[in-house]
């Protein structure tokens, strides 16, 4: 089961996506990116195992803006 960070710029929304990930039942981790990329926003992101487009589905269907995905190493 490969890991993803699903990055939402803001502590809001990663707080709110952690929640709303956690009601589907998806482990999510909020995690702080230090030195962004332009675009980022404040860097936050959400640290997710398991089904990603599930995970993304869920957000994007609960208006928190997904502004990218990475893989986690």
């Amino acid at each position: 089961m490969a890991n993803h960070y699903i990055h939402v710029g803001s502590i809001t929304n990663a707080m709110r996506g952690k929640s709303l990930l956690e009601q589907q039942g998806i482990r999510a981790y909020v995690h702080r990116t230090t030195n962004p990329p332009q675009g980022d926003g404040c860097g936050y992101s959400l640290l997710v195992t398991g089904n990603l487009g599930q995970a993304k589905e869920t957000l994007v269907r609960a208006g928190v803006r997904v502004v990218r995905i990475s893989d986690a190493l």
